[in-house]
């Protein structure tokens, strides 16, 4: 099943991470490199700028649990989830993740 940028821009953004880290980019790369990265993965590359934008973003600033400190941590991860993008961590063992926010539908 294809991941569609504009019918789940956040789901498409995670993958779009993914890849990027895959292919060993990071947020300096250019918009080749990013359409490149999607071509490999599988995906359409990326029609909105603002889905670059926030690509990009994730990759320049990953949380790192075994550097950063509990206050830089929790604002990473409630702003993430409050804008709704993606966000890459590193774990302690040095390996990166990429973490996607999803909304809980709340019970009548």
């Amino acid at each position: 099943m294809k991941i569609s940028e504009r019918a789940n821009p956040v789901g498409y953004q995670t993958a779009l991470v993914r890849a990027a880290l895959r292919a060993g980019i990071d947020h300096t790369a250019s918009d080749t490199d990013l359409d490149q990265a999607a071509t490999e993965a599988g995906l359409r590359p990326a029609a909105l700028a603002q889905t670059r934008e926030v690509v990009r973003g994730a990759l320049e600033s990953p949380i790192d649990f075994a550097e950063d400190c509990n206050q830089d941590v929790t604002f990473a991860v409630f702003n993430a989830a409050d804008e709704g993008r993606p966000l890459v961590v590193i774990g302690a063992d040095g390996r990166r993740f990429v973490m996607e926010p999803h909304p809980v539908k709340e019970s009548a």
